[in-house]
This record gives structure tokens, C-alpha cells and sequence, in this order.
């Protein structure tokens, strides 16, 4: 009997081993170079004498379990990509091993084209990620990156390639997850041609460091990655021409980009000279720049540039702005030269595996300046004078920084640890000579009173250093049941130290003696000291489908100013708190959301501090205020993004909120004078009870294989900004609404575009206005006061476009009016522009080319005078060698000499009616060379 029990008991423990060997399991992921998950790729498994066959989900995603060996072997396939094979063991016990994320290679080595007879589906929605499919949209040979990038829905490409989505700015560009040269997206969309690219992704990047950590906190920045076809990630491309031309005109310029996977060299020269109607305007410049792995891991790149610009410059302006004591209006002519050299070198160091990351950079950049202007602005209204001035000013300013972080995963895999630093050191040095003369007139008869004439020689040095450092400590939890998960509790710190000194140096030029002599109340000398620090805490749970993080930071600000002419130092400290949070999942195959809120310090600049009259525009005295305090920014964002996958129906939609404690704004005081007329004195205040909310939208609706294409797209916002002028805080409230329909109607040889677009705007935004404002010194009236304009825009075009064998004819019909209301009695002049235009391409004998385009547009309500152009450019050309790249040509722009530069721009309390003298009508003949080889075949590239 004991015999048979024993029996029995070992072999219940056989049957017991038998069944935990036969229970183990594997799973991991698969995704390409750009990190992006790849479905329906074959797994083998071969474990002893059994082999099991799975398949990754839509996510990338595989499981493969009842494995009975301690020793097994993966395979893993997939059109287009190099196969992968590897060897494993499981641990002692261990019942489940999870493997590494494999990253499959692009193969170049393809089978013959296979036609697929499947619709794209034209968008689809990841976790931080939208991805548009090549395939489903309309590309012509010629058609470059951003000729692809129009079609897409949600996205907007302007003149100059900036480009954005859903309303904000795309700043960073990568090809097959890989840095791109320069990184900068309008650098290259316009030269690659649409014909390699795969797909084009839309990232929320938070940075390769979180990449690598998988701890993704704060506001990511939009990043836009271009998959290529298989074999097409390696070319060289790029070209040189030569030019002369009627407007002085005489010039070349050549670049070279060569590209294979990581390894990227470029270089670039250009030697320009002519004459732009208000002078003589001169470019040139050199770069060099290269990228290239070092070993397995690691990467390095280098570049330098040099740039050498001069150019004249004349234009005049109308301006009318709203003030509660009365309006104002001036009228102003500017011109004058400016001139700047910079020498800018540049290198960084990377080095990742799967335990550690490593990134490092150094840059230095040397610039000089010669600038010189001079203004007669007539003022009427408020007040009535003249000023008369002159700016001439040389500077130089040398910087360096650097910068490096690390990251490393500790022995147990689920922890990790980062520390990152840098510096940055800068100074500006410069002279300058203000040449004031004010001229009062009565303000009831127009009498000519009195002028005042001041000239002031002006010595500057401004210096800053900055150096921040800060680490991060994650420890990882316990696992959660979704095994392919990871939890961890996060500890954070943060740093910045920055130091700034300003000293200036006046001197006042007697306009009797012709002799100079200090004025030491128009010189200063500060120093500033900023020591701000973040302490946060945070929990993060990261899985294929859904990425959380909550947490909380602390963040002390401590201010010192310190005055040396008087030795007096204001101290200002501010204590600051508030949550973090990032919220990102994937709810469907077809359905994402996201949310993301963070907090912001912002410290008060040095001239804001400093509590002396900086007197550089007599019609505008700045004096700053020692007991600012750093403020506080609130950002709250959500997105959610739907697309149906057999329709290609899409729909995106955000939301975002941003809220400010202690914004530091500009108080204006308007003083009356000897002569009683005005100056503004301008001050610096902490308010509260600035906010705005703002939402968009984007629906999609293709038909007949994306061959149409309708959306609808939006936006609704409220806004409350608080302005403070003469010793008053008003508040302007405001909601801006925007509408627009657009249609792409694509056949075989014709291709129509419309669109219908309405919105109206409150509160408009100021900010513009003062960068534009400072850069001429006209005085007092660009000014932010308690009175808004509510502007009403209405847009509407139609344009198409027939393509033959050897014609091209296309042509447009646009229109758009302005209208701006306000509370005031006097008339606001409103505009409108009404724009034809018309173009066609014809081919003879294969190489030669006609080009004729002719555009009419017909202005309405500017305050400057201006005329109705019809502008007709013509290019006749000659291409040679079998792949057309040389192209001699013979171009005429403005046939007419009509051409006119005139513009509105309406921010806050004012419009601005501006143009720019330019030559207009020119010849030129140019010869260029042009190369666009990728994958071993040419692409044309036609240009804009």
C-alpha cells in the first residue's frame, strides 16, 4: 500500500512539472525604425520538436504560449523588411518571458510590383500618433512633399512651408524615425518629391529621453516623420544655378545632400547681389553639415554655417488706433539699410541601447550687426506733431552653449535613472546713435509751435549666463495583469540659474556747441539673478494602448535685481504649485483620446525689473518694476480622433484652455507735456483674470476611393485679456468663431480645389502688433488700450487644374472682404480683394517649356493709395540630357510694372495698412542643374 502511494505521489508530481512546462509563454512587439507597430507580421516558433505559428495584431502585438522546451527560437517575417532570427532560454520557475520590442529593417530587395486592389484607408489614428497613407491621395509627377501634405485633412502648408496641424505648429521633421540634416521642416518638404514617401505621421514628441525611459510628461511638441517606400531612404538630391537679370541681378548658388539611411553630408554656397526697388541688397553664404553612425549604436554630426546678408529697405504705413481719450492716426515713411554677419558651428554625440542613452551637445555662434534707419511719422487726432528720427547702430554678440543627458536602466530592467544638464553664455555689445526731433504743431489751428531736437550717442553691453541641471528617478512596481504594461512611481528635480548684467553708457550732443557730455540719468547699470527649481513626484502607467501620468511639482522662484550705481539689490521670491497630468489611450482600432495639462513658470526679464527710465524713444519711456513677480501659466489640452476604416471617414477634434496668475503686462500712462501734447510712459504690473478657450475641428468624408474628398473644419474660442491704461483695468471679452468647407475633386486629367471660409475674430491678439511696432520708432499710438475691433472675414475660391500630355492649364477665382466694427463714432475704413488669375503650361518637341501665368485682383478700402494690378510673369525654358536635369531659362515677371505690395494687419486696438517698395518688373536668365536621385531612380521635383 505505501508503495502504491508513493507511486501515485510522484507521478502526480511528473503530470504536475508536464503541465507547468507545457503552460509557458513568450509575447513581445514588433514596430519598424520610426517606432510605429506593424500588423500581420509572421512569428515562427521553434521549441524542441514543436514549431507554433502566430501573427502580430493591429498593434504590433504577439503571444504565443503552451511552449514545452527550456530553450526556444524566434523567426520573424514581413514583406518589405529583413527577417529576424534569435535565441532564447527561460529562467529557472520563470513561466512567462517577455521579449524585447523587435525593429524591423526596410529591405530595398522587393518581389515584382504586385498590384493591390484594397483601398487605403487615408488616415488612421495611433497612440500620440496620426498617420496619413500615401496611397490614398492624389500625386503628380513633379508633386514635392508638401504638394502631398495640402491634401491631408487637419493640416495646413503656407507660401513658406511653415506648417501646421490642427492649428499649431509643426517644429521638428524626421524621415524613418531618423534625424534629417537640419531637422527643420521647411528646409525640405518643398525639395523632397512626394513620389518616395510611404506614409506621413503626425508624433507627439516628447523627446528621444522619454522615448527611452517611456515616461512621457508635460506638453509635447509636434514632430512630422516621413516613412519612405522600400528602398527610397537613401538618394542624393539638390542642384546649382547661375542668374542675371534686369534689377542688377547677378548671382549662383549650389547645394548637395547625400543620404543613405543615417548617413547624411550636405553642402551649400551662395553668392547673390540686386537691386530690390529700394537699393541694393546682397546675400552669401556657406555650409557644411554631417551625420553618421559610429559603430552599432552610436551617432555623431557636425556643421557649420556662415552668412553675410545687407539689404535696403523702404516702406510706409497708416496707422488708426483706438484710445479711450481719442483716436489716432499716423502716417509714416521708413527706410534704410540693414546689414549682419553670424558664424554659427554646431555638434552633438548619441549613443543608444537598450540599457542606456546617451546625448550630448555643443554650439557657438558668433553674429555682428550695421543697421541704420530713419522715420518721418505725421501724427494727427489725439495729438498733432511730426517726429523726425534716425537709428544707427553696430553690435556684435558671441554665444556658447551645451548641453548632455543620460539615461540608464538599472539592473532589475524596471527601474530607471536620468540626469541632464547644460549652459549657455552670450553678451551684446553695442553703439548706438539716436537722432530725436519732435515737432509741435497746435492742436486747434495746426500752427507749427516748436521742435525739440535731442541726439544721444548710446554704448550698451548686455551679458547672460544660464546653467540648469536636473535628474529623474523611476521605480518600477509591480507589474500589473496587462503584462506587456509597466508601472512606475517617478521622483523629479529641476534647476535653472541664470545671471544677466545690462549696463549703459549715454552721452547728449549740445546742439549749440556741437560738444557731448555724459547724462548720467540716461545711464544705467543692473545686474539680475534668477534661481528657479521643480520638485515633482508622479505616477506613470504605460501599456501598447493607453499612457498615464499623474503627478504634482513645486517650483520656488527666488529674483535678486541689483542696482550698482546706487548699490541697492530688490529681492523677489514667488512659490508656485500646481498638478501634472497626461492621459493618452487607444479605445478602438479607430479611436483615440488624449489629455495633457502643465504648468509653467515665467520669470520678468531684467529691463521689466530695473526701476530707471529707459528714455531710447522720448515718445515712449519705459520704466521697470522691482517688485514683479515670476507668473504663472496654466495649459490644459484634449484631442480626440476617429476615422472609420472602411469609409476613411475621419474626424479630429481638440480642445484647449490656458489661464495666467501674475501676468506681467504693460501699463500704459499718457502725460501731457510742455506744449500739451502727449507721451506715454509705460510701466510693467502683475493681473490676474487673464484666460482663453479655444476648440477645433476637422471632419473628412472621401468618396469614390479618395478620388473626392469634402471636409468641414473649425474652430469656437472665449477670450478675456486685461489691459491696463491710464491708471484703469479693463477687461475685453470676446469669442472668435471660424467655419470653412473644402472639396477636392480628382479625375483623370482634371483636378478641382474649393473652399468657403467665414470667421469671426474679438479680442484680437496684441502680441503681434509690439514685435512689428518696435522695430520703428514712431511713438506714441501703437499702443494696448481698453478698446477692441470685432473683424468679420469672409473668404471664397475656386481653382483647378487640367494636365495633358503636353499641356498644363490651370486657373483660380478668389475672393475675400474685411470688415471691422468698433465702439467709436469716426469710420473704419473696411477691405475687400477680389483676385482672378490664370495659368498654362505647354510642352513642345519634349525639352521646351512655356510658362504664362496672369493674375487681376482688385483692392478695396486701404488707407494708402494703391492700384488695381494685373500681373502677367512668363518663363520660356530649355531642358537637356535624357533626365531633363539641366533647364536653361528665360523668365519676365510683371510685364505691366504694376505690381503693388500692400497688406492689413488689425491686432488689438489697431490697423496697420503697410507696403513695401519693391522692383517689380524683372528679366532674368538663369541655368540650373538639378538632382533628385533616390532608390537608384530620378524624381522630378517641379518648383512652386
Amino acid at each position: 500500500m505505501e508503495k502504491f502511494c508513493a507511486f501515485t505521489l510522484l507521478f502526480l508530481c511528473y503530470c504536475c512539472f508536464q503541465s507547468s512546462a507545457q503552460n509557458r509563454r513568450i509575447s513581445g512587439s514588433v514596430t519598424d525604425s520610426t517606432s510605429s507597430s506593424i500588423s500581420g507580421v509572421n512569428i515562427m516558433v521553434i521549441s524542441g520538436k514543436d514549431t507554433l505559428k502566430t501573427t502580430t495584431d493591429q498593434e504590433g502585438n504577439f503571444s504565443v504560449s503552451k511552449l514545452s522546451g527550456e530553450k526556444f527560437s524566434i523567426q520573424i517575417e514581413s514583406m518589405g523588411y529583413f527577417s529576424l532570427h534569435a535565441d532564447y532560454s527561460f529562467a529557472e520557475k520563470e513561466k512567462h518571458k517577455k521579449l524585447e520590442t523587435f525593429v524591423l529593417k526596410t529591405s530595398s530587395k522587393m518581389l515584382k510590383e504586385v498590384v493591390i486592389k484594397a483601398k487605403p484607408n487615408p488616415v488612421r489614428f495611433m497612440q500620440d500618433t496620426v498617420e496619413y497613407d500615401a496611397a490614398a491621395y492624389r500625386i503628380n509627377e513633379g508633386d514635392n512633399v508638401a504638394d502631398l501634405i495640402k491634401q491631408f485633412p487637419g493640416m495646413e502648408v503656407d507660401a513658406q512651408y511653415n506648417t501646421k496641424t490642427m492649428g499649431k505648429e509643426m517644429v521638428k521633421l524626421r524621415v524613418d524615425g531618423k534625424d534629417f540634416f537640419t531637422n527643420n521642416i521647411k528646409d525640405f518638404i518643398g525639395r523632397l518629391p512626394a513620389g518616395i514617401v510611404s506614409k506621413i505621421q503626425v508624433i507627439d514628441d516628447f523627446g528621444d529621453e522619454a522615448n527611452f525611459t517611456g515616461i512621457k510628461v508635460g506638453e509635447p511638441v509636434k514632430m512630422l516623420n516621413i516613412v519612405t517606400k522600400p528602398g527610397m531612404n537613401k538618394g542624393a538630391f539638390g542642384g546649382a544655378s547661375a542668374d542675371t537679370g534686369t534689377n542688377d541681378m547677378i548671382g549662383s548658388q549650389a547645394n548637395v545632400n547625400l543620404w543613405n539611411a543615417s548617413r547624411q553630408s550636405s553642402a551649400n554656397a551662395n553668392a547673390n547681389t540686386q537691386n530690390n526697388g529700394a537699393g541694393n541688397s546682397r546675400s552669401m553664404g556657406i555650409g557644411l553639415n554631417h551625420n553618421d553612425k559610429i559603430g552599432k549604436n552610436a551617432s555623431a554630426g557636425f556643421g557649420y554655417g556662415f552668412n553675410n546678408n545687407g539689404s535696403a529697405f523702404s516702406n510706409e504705413q497708416v496707422i488708426e488706433s483706438l484710445n479711450p481719450q481719442g483716436n489716432f492716426n499716423s502716417k509714416n515713411q521708413n527706410q534704410g539699410k540693414n546689414g549682419g554677419m553670424n558664424h554659427r558651428v554646431n555638434s552633438s554625440l548619441n549613443y543608444t541601447n537598450n540599457k542606456f542613452y546617451l546625448n550630448s551637445e555643443l554650439s557657438g555662434s558668433y553674429t555682428s550687426s550695421d543697421n541704420q534707419n530713419t522715420s518721418l511719422s505725421n501724427q494727427s487726432g489725439l495729438l498733432r506733431q511730426d517726429l523726425k528720427n534716425s537709428n544707427a547702430s553696430a553690435g556684435s554678440s558671441p554665444n556658447i552653449g551645451a548641453s548632455i543627458s543620460l539615461s540608464k536602466k538599472l539592473k532589475n530592467k524596471t527601474n530607471s535613472f536620468s540626469i541632464r544638464s547644460s549652459f549657455r553664455l552670450s553678451s551684446n555689445n553695442n553703439q548706438q546713435n539716436i537722432n530725436t526731433n519732435t515737432i509741435y504743431y497746435d492742436k486747434t489751428t495746426g500752427a507749427f509751435l516748436k521742435d525739440s531736437l535731442l541726439n544721444r550717442d548710446l554704448s550698451s553691453m548686455v551679458k547672460n549666463q544660464s546653467a540648469d541641471f536636473g535628474f529623474n528617478y523611476s521605480l518600477g512596481l509591480k507589474k500589473p495583469k496587462d503584462t506587456l504594461a509597466r508601472r512606475s512611481l517617478n521622483l523629479s528635480y529641476h534647476a535653472a540659474l541664470s545671471s544677466s548684467s545690462n549696463d549703459v553708457v549715454t552721452f547728449a550732443l549740445d546742439n549749440k556747441s556741437n560738444e557731448s557730455s555724459f547724462v548720467d540719468s540716461l545711464s544705467t547699470s543692473f545686474s539680475s539673478i534668477s534661481f528657479s527649481q521643480s520638485i515633482g513626484g508622479n505616477y506613470n502607467y504605460n501599456s501598447n494602448k493607453m499612457r498615464f501620468n499623474l503627478g504634482i511639482n513645486a517650483r520656488p522662484v527666488m529674483l535678486s535685481n541689483r542696482d550698482l550705481k546706487l548699490a541697492q539689490t530688490t529681492v523677489n521670491n514667488s512659490f508656485n504649485y500646481s498638478p501634472n497630468v497626461n492621459f493618452s489611450r487607444t479605445i478602438t482600432k479607430t479611436k483615440t483620446i488624449s489629455i495633457n495639462y502643465q504648468g509653467s513658470n515665467n520669470n520678468p526679464s531684467i529691463n521689466q525689473l530695473q526701476p530707471i527710465r529707459n528714455t531710447q524713444n522720448l515718445q515712449n519711456i519705459v520704466v521697470g518694476n522691482p517688485d514683479l513677480k515670476s507668473s504663472f501659466s496654466h495649459n490644459l489640452s484634449s484631442n480626440f480622433n476617429y476615422n472609420h476604416t472602411k469609409s476613411g471617414i475621419s474626424l479630429q477634434t481638440g480642445i484647449s484652455t490656458a489661464a495666467t496668475q501674475r501676468e506681467i503686462m504693460s501699463h500704459v500712462i499718457l502725460i501731457p507735456d510742455t506744449l500739451s501734447s502727449l507721451k506715454q510712459i509705460t510701466r510693467y504690473e502683475n493681473v490676474n483674470g487673464n484666460y482663453q478657450i479655444n476648440g477645433n475641428y476637422t471632419l473628412y468624408l472621401p468618396f469614390k476611393k479618395n478620388k473626392f474628398g469634402l471636409s468641414y473644419s473649425g474652430s469656437i474660442g472665449f477670450s478675456n485679456r486685461a489691459v491696463l491704461f491710464n491708471n484703469q483695468k479693463a477687461f475685453g471679452k470676446g469669442t472668435n468663431f471660424s467655419q470653412g468647407f473644402n472639396g477636392n475633386f480628382s479625375f483623370k486629367k482634371l483636378f478641382l480645389h474649393g473652399n468657403i471660409n467665414y470667421s469671426v475674430t474679438n479680442n484680437n491678439d496684441v502680441s503681434s502688433l509690439y514685435s512689428f511696432a518696435n522695430l520703428l520708432p514712431v511713438g506714441i499710438g501703437q499702443i494696448s488700450a481698453p478698446a477692441f475691433f470685432r473683424t468679420n472675414n469672409f473668404s471664397s475660391g475656386l481653382s483647378g487644374e487640367l494636365r495633358l500630355k503636353s499641356m498644363n492649364f490651370s486657373s483660380g477665382l478668389s475672393y475675400s472682404s474685411n470688415h471691422n466694427s468698433a465702439k467709436v463714432e469716426q469710420p473704419i475704413r473696411n477691405t475687400s480683394t477680389l483676385n482672378m488669375n490664370l495659368s498654362g503650361r505647354l510642352t513642345f518637341r519634349k525639352s521646351y517649356h512655356i510658362n504664362v501665368n496672369a493674375s487681376k485682383t482688385t483692392n478695396y478700402g486701404y488707407s494708402l493709395a494703391n492700384s488695381n494690378p494685373l500681373l502677367i510673369n512668363a518663363i520660356l525654358s530649355k531642358n537637356f540630357f535624357k533626365n531633363q536635369a539641366l533647364r536653361m531659362s528665360l523668365q519676365a515677371n510683371d510685364l505691366l510694372a504694376q505690381g503693388n505690395n500692400i497688406s492689413r494687419t488689425v491686432t488689438g486696438n489697431t490697423i496697420i495698412d503697410n507696403r513695401s517698395q519693391q522692383q517689380t518688373r524683372t528679366f532674368h536668365l538663369s541655368l540650373s542643374y538639378s538632382i533628385s536621385r533616390f532608390g537608384g531612380r530620378h524624381f522630378r521635383v517641379d518648383p512652386d
